[in-house]
């Protein structure tokens, strides 16, 4: 089901008021306001905001940005593009509404900001639909009504988050639409998925012609006899697994083929990387880093 237009607007949707006579507009120095880190969009258009500052040196700022309180200074709750654009204009302060909201009112102002004032593209919106699920606690269902959409549609855009990073990249950038990244999702794996992507960027493929594919592909592997990926581990081998998660505290995978294989671990945060290597060094120098 394609995504419902957002009609209801910003301040409707979380029932908050629109600015009225009464409600102040508070000029804010550029140097107090600092960018959300619930902001959806990863990528602004330089071009767009190169015009947009253009029309801000001539005419100002039209319509205040929203924003709330934050430490010392303020952070923005929708506006960010008329922020970057009175920067790059040289403006000293830009007009705002100040508005305590929380962290589930601004990241579902940013998500509706972005997809009715301009496209925010598949991969950005599932990400931030993903920030609502882990962070703030919201269900599938809870994002589908606060955006107006069909819970299907929430779940067919997360599910963009399984493909691998290049090819996410690709959708992020235009060269692939949602309906491909939809028919890749039905491949068995992330090298497929990359292979057929590459194919239809090189061939101009249709979704129709990929998802014919990836049926295809269905079909040959339901005939084919399925072997044992990974063979049977030893009790010894679990067990020496089960010592090594609870000594590192995360993770840890053996594979053994005759005396020869890998060790993995697992961290899932640069911190968490950093633990790790301590524990694992055990001498407690500090200081390791991702590259």
């Amino acid at each position: 089901m394609a995504e419902r237009k957002l009609g209801r607007g910003l301040d409707s949707l979380l029932g908050v008021p629109r600015a009225k006579g009464g409600e102040e507009v508070t000029p804010i120095p550029v140097t107090e306001l600092r960018r959300s880190p619930f902001q959806p969009r990863q990528e602004f258009d330089e071009g767009k905001l190169q015009e947009l500052a253009a029309s801000i040196k001539e005419s100002g700022v039209l319509q205040p940005i929203l924003v709330r309180p934050s430490g010392t200074g303020y952070e923005i709750v929708a506006g960010e593009r008329r922020f970057r654009a009175a920067e790059k204009a040289g403006l000293k302060e830009i007009p705002a509404l100040i508005r305590p909201y929380s962290d589930e009112d601004v990241l579902v102002l940013s998500l509706v900001e972005n997809v009715q004032r301009a496209d925010l593209n598949p991969i950005d919106k599932a990400q931030a639909y993903q920030r609502l699920v882990k962070h703030l606690g919201a269900t599938q269902a809870d994002i589908a009504q606060k955006l107006g959409l069909n819970s299907a549609t929430v779940s067919n855009m997360l599910r963009l988050l399984e493909l691998p990073s290049e090819v996410k990249d690709l959708v992020r950038n235009g060269a692939l639409t949602m309906g491909h990244a939809r028919a890749l999702l039905a491949l068995p794996d992330e090298v497929e998925q990359l292979k057929m992507a590459e194919r239809v960027i090189r061939e101009g493929l249709s979704v129709r012609a990929v998802e014919e594919f990836a049926r295809r592909d269905e079909g040959a592997r339901a005939a084919t006899p399925k072997r044992r990926k990974n063979p049977r581990k030893t009790p010894q081998v679990a067990a020496l697994e089960a010592d090594l998660r609870a000594h590192l505290g995360t993770k840890v995978s053996i594979q053994d083929r005759r005396g020869k294989g890998r060790i993995t671990i697992e961290y899932y945060s640069p911190d968490d990387f950093e633990r790790v290597v301590q524990l694992i060094r055990g001498d407690g120098e500090q200081g390791y880093s991702l590259p």
